[in-house]
């Protein structure tokens, strides 16, 4: 059984005429014959009693009828939404990334984007793992992320868009806030505010890989993953706190900042998409990106 029987069956049912059916469906009378017969045998069931001047629904047709408007109906519905499903789509961009992205460089991407079309939607999809935006996209269950690592194979390309210093937050009033920069000896018997390496993998493989390497560990007092939680804890005294430069710009005048002597250790921002498949609202997305990035660094 397909759909194009049951609509056959439905405008014979409705005209109770072949030819008038036909004319309907666009089908010669034959053909149109030909359909309802091989639905009468499939379903084993006479539909209708038929004369050289009269057709009309047997008891079984009639109650055939009922179910195979409303399965035509579901189909109709099923189609249009759908449709609209994807028309919408081409407009509405799921993001998820880190939260240097999500706050510091969203609303102006955001802002920029809606100039040429007021009517993008933008989700924002809240992730904790870092890997997990891999197969968010893999997955096609979000079109855009901002990773701290590239992803490029088959599927996946990345554009890195910055890269920065790992800074050591800490009160004002800390005799360590006036030094030009800090080690991991100098941190050796200071309260630290650190983060679960699930949530923040890598500020915690530099924190610990550093005290390791002076054969120390690290006196970790808390964990946490929010950096505003994080900038409370520390703006009270109750440690420092390794972050990235960009913290910076939302902590308040009582926290301090010095960077962290390990040079070679810099907290990269990429930009993960799918390489084929993407609407253009979502190229114009990536390249607004781009664009906001590369004016932040002539600014």
């Amino acid at each position: 059984m397909d759909i194009r029987q049951l609509e056959c069956f439905v405008a014979v049912a409705e005209e109770l005429h072949f030819r008038k059916a036909g004319e309907r469906i666009g089908l010669s009378q034959s053909a149109l014959s030909e359909r309802v017969s091989a639905l009468e045998n499939e379903l084993k069931v006479r539909l209708f009693f038929r004369t050289t001047r009269q057709v009309s629904l047997t008891q079984a047709g009639s109650e055939f009828l009922k179910d195979a408007k409303h399965i035509l109906l579901d189909i109709e519905k099923s189609v249009s939404n759908i449709r609209h499903t994807a028309d919408t789509d081409l407009r509405n961009i799921r993001v998820s990334g880190v939260d240097e992205a999500i706050s510091m460089l969203m609303p102006r991407v955001l802002l920029e984007l809606r100039k040429s079309d007021p009517k993008i939607h933008i989700q924002m999809l809240e992730i904790a793992s870092s890997e997990q935006h891999k197969q968010e996209l893999i997955g096609h269950r979000t079109d855009v992320a901002f990773v701290r690592k590239p992803c490029n194979d088959d599927l996946i390309t990345s554009v890195q868009l910055n890269s920065q210093r790992v800074m050591i937050a800490m009160s004002i009033n800390d005799p360590l806030s006036n030094a030009a920069s800090l080690s991991a000896s100098d941190l050796i018997d200071q309260p630290i505010v650190g983060y679960p390496k699930h949530a923040r993998p890598i500020l915690h493989d530099i924190l610990w890989s550093s005290f390791r390497n002076i054969g120390a560990q690290p006196n970790i007092v808390c964990e946490v993953i929010d950096k505003s939680t994080l900038l409370q804890f520390v703006s009270h005294g109750l440690g420092i706190a390794m972050v990235p430069e960009w913290v910076r710009r939302i902590a308040s005048p009582d926290i301090a900042f010095v960077p962290f002597e390990t040079s070679s250790d810099l907290i990269e921002l990429h930009l993960a998409f799918r390489k084929v498949g993407n609407s253009n609202s979502l190229d114009r997305f990536v390249e607004i990106v781009k664009s906001t990035v590369l004016s932040d660094r002539t600014q």
